[in-house]
């Protein structure tokens, strides 16, 4: 790649990228599971020689531009973008003529210590009991059955672990009948006190019951007094309409629907040791400030929320849901009187540079240096035979 290309290269990314923080202190972190040394070292993998990649010439000028191939991970930071931009399309025609909510569903601190060990069982039951809150709540107080879309957060702004589920809810439903649409008052969804309390009471039962069939891990003392200590404390249930419209909510969940916990974006630089990045104080009109972290400790943060395999963060439930998606959307459509969504062309699936240049304006085949030529691939570049793997551990398979 030629001096300009580089420069051009150097200029387009952050000034600090988590994948530095990663190859410089990973080796240091002491244990970290499978899932944990793959996301690192992904990341730290992720658009260089040791993925591969391509070389681009302009067909004007002759320029040329080396791009490396992505990991993929949804732990990355660098990757998920276009992910997210699909996500919001799809989910944006699934949106009906009627007023959203946004709820979210938080677990008390004293139970992240058993989230923590069993991760993938917990936030299993997490999704079931917020399901069963919701449906049941709405078929008593309106007699409607709901459809939503619920995201798992892990993270504070500070990348504490801070387990909580976002909803986007709709205001209404068909009735168990399904003959009749019922809405809910205009600006109020669900008393947020009925909510958290059925929601309490439904994820501690289901804790229990998973301890005692043995599908959780934990001392059975530490466990009992987690749950009868969360049992005493009342539970924070937010639920506020979506005054910009769903929308706006989707695109603020959208940005973590693909990645996790902190964007490249936030981190403002990586000095001696100490990691700088951008934090929102949500108790002060969500006013930027700077917070700074050794670098290993941001590292053992991060890697709180690192997701077990194959686990799935982003659920649809109600009408909704994958099985019901397609049957009962139309019927909901029908009962409002709405339009159906524009019926898909048989044109060729978009690529994904078309797809980022429609919704982004962002032309990645347009020559960078003279902005007239296109960008052809002449060459393809094979990936080098030695991943980074994280210093004094065992390679992950």
């Amino acid at each position: 790649m030629d001096h300009a290309a580089s420069h051009e290269a150097r200029r387009s990314r952050p000034r600090v990228e988590l994948a530095e923080v990663v190859r410089a202190h990973a080796g240091d972190l002491g244990h970290l599971s499978s899932q944990q040394t793959r996301a690192l070292e992904s990341i730290a993998s992720c658009r260089t020689a040791s993925l591969g990649g391509h070389v681009s010439r302009c067909d004007s000028c002759d320029h040329k531009v080396l791009s490396y191939n992505s990991c993929r991970t949804r732990h990355c930071p660098k990757c998920g973008g276009l992910k997210e931009l699909s996500w919001v399309e799809a989910r944006l025609a699934d949106i009906l003529p009627i007023e959203y909510f946004h709820v979210v569903f938080t677990i008390p601190d004293k139970l992240h210590e058993l989230f923590l060990r069993n991760q993938k069982r917990a936030y299993d039951l997490l999704f079931a009991a917020i399901n069963e809150t919701l449906q049941e709540v709405a078929l008593s107080r309106l007699g409607a059955r709901l459809g939503f879309t619920a995201v798992l957060h892990t993270w504070t702004q500070t990348l504490l672990y801070h387990p909580h589920v976002h909803c986007i809810v709709a205001g209404g439903g068909p009735d168990s009948s399904g003959e009749n649409w019922i809405a809910c008052k205009p600006g109020f969804f669900l008393p947020v006190r009925a909510l958290a309390k059925v929601f309490r009471g439904k994820l501690l039962q289901k804790l229990r019951t998973a301890y005692d069939s043995g599908t959780l891990r934990g001392e059975s003392d530490k466990v009992a007094f987690a749950i009868r200590k969360s049992s005493r404390k009342r539970w924070n249930v937010y639920c506020k309409p979506s005054v910009f419209g769903p929308e706006n909510v989707l695109r603020y969940l959208a940005r973590y629907t693909h990645r996790i916990a902190i964007s490249n974006e936030r981190l403002v630089s990586f000095r001696k040791g100490k990691v700088t990045f951008r934090v929102k104080d949500r108790k002060n009109d969500n006013k930027s400030e700077l917070v700074a972290l050794p670098a290993l400790e941001f590292l053992r943060r991060f890697c709180l929320h690192v997701l077990p395999d194959g686990f799935m963060r982003v659920r649809h439930y109600g009408f909704l849901s994958n099985s019901s998606r397609s049957r009962q959307l139309p019927l909901c459509r029908q009962l409002l009187n709405a339009a159906p969504p524009p019926a898909s062309s048989d044109k060729p699936k978009e690529s994904w540079q078309e797809l980022l240049f429609r919704t982004t304006g962002k032309d990645v085949t347009r020559c960078p240096k003279c902005t007239k030529g296109t960008l052809k691939v002449i060459e393809f570049l094979n990936p080098t035979s030695s991943k980074w793997t994280i210093p004094g551990k065992a390679s992950s398979p």
